[in-house]
């Protein structure tokens, strides 16, 4: 199966003229597949949240079960193929990619916090458009603002689970100073 996807990624690459392959994509593939990767492992403070630029997070202030989610504005059939294309699908499951294409970014936060709300349940908004950055003021959840151009003060390749955690202690509090006599 792996050879099948081997030979897509690579006729897909050259039908793209080396778009796939290009320095800059991998290496912002690379640096995002890292922060998934580390989140996923729980490396860090588990209060800390999953990192997915575009898309919305989740972390159980216990630190028992993190969940990477992805909000994209595209299409979803297609939005699964680069996530297939890209391998994140060992990252982010199929169940957890939602296309905002038809009904917003909002729509589709309230639907994940449907989803996965609980007392525990944290969650934060990464991207690069106003439109989740909205939905997440909307939903009182932190956004975090990222950016590729190397020049910017929001770059993605400077986001660090670390950072996340100041966000989330800024909107959900410190963890450490909350009493659980419930």
């Amino acid at each position: 199966m792996m050879d099948l996807w081997d030979a897509l990624y690579k006729m897909t690459d050259e039908y793209t003229d080396g778009w796939l392959s290009s320095v800059f994509i991998l290496y912002f593939l690379n640096i995002a597949r890292a922060l998934l990767e580390q989140c996923l492992a729980g490396n860090e403070d588990p209060t800390i949240c999953n990192t997915v630029a575009g898309g919305v997070v989740r972390s159980n202030a216990t630190g028992s079960r993190h969940i990477n989610v992805l909000v994209t504005s595209g299409s979803l059939i297609p939005s699964l193929v680069k996530c297939l294309l890209f391998r994140l699908d060992n990252l982010i499951s199929h169940e957890n990619v939602y296309s905002s294409w038809d009904v917003g970014k909002l729509q589709c936060f309230q639907w994940i916090k449907e989803r996965f709300d609980n007392r525990n349940t944290r969650f934060c908004a990464i991207g690069d458009g106003w439109e989740e950055c909205e939905a997440a003021q909307t939903m009182n959840w932190p956004f975090i603002k990222v950016d590729l151009r190397p020049n910017s003060s929001h770059r993605f390749p400077g986001l660090t689970l670390r950072t996340v955690g100041f966000y989330f202690s800024i909107v959900y509090g410190n963890p450490d100073s909350e009493n659980d006599d419930d």
